[in-house]
């Protein structure tokens, strides 16, 4: 598995998940994209190294905050008015369910890079 002592900081999490920096690395922010990552590494942890693609939804799932101020306040800090929830099929008469869905889009891109980025490693690793 992937060295647990290498971590990305927030800012590059932020860049491989196509979103705007946080405003700090203890931002609501930051902590949502460094919750993703943490979730990733568990993730192909218990599966002993093994990625699976569903595994990106699952994550982004659970990642979007479900208080609706918190929520709020993550959108603000990753920028996520960029995204188009549509994309999902978000309701456009619904404002939070809209949120949500950017987050999760964020989040899902994130894991997706992650997953993939780690399971490379991991072939690596056993290649070596």
């Amino acid at each position: 598995m992937t060295d647990d002592t290498t971590t990305y900081t927030a800012w590059q999490l932020a860049r491989m998940a196509g979103c705007s920096d946080p405003d700090s690395d203890s931002s609501p922010g930051a902590q949502f994209l460094n919750n993703v990552e943490s979730d990733v590494r568990e993730r192909i942890g218990d599966n002993d190294g093994v990625w699976d693609d569903d595994y990106a939804g699952e994550i982004a799932d659970s990642a979007v905050p479900v208080y609706t101020y918190q929520m709020w306040l993550t959108f603000v800090d990753l920028g996520a008015w960029t995204e188009d929830p549509s994309e999902i099929g978000a309701d456009e008469q619904d404002m939070d369910r809209q949120g949500s869905a950017c987050l999760y889009l964020i989040a899902n891109r994130l894991a997706y890079a992650l997953g993939e980025e780690f399971a490379a490693q991991q072939t690596d690793e056993e290649d070596a």
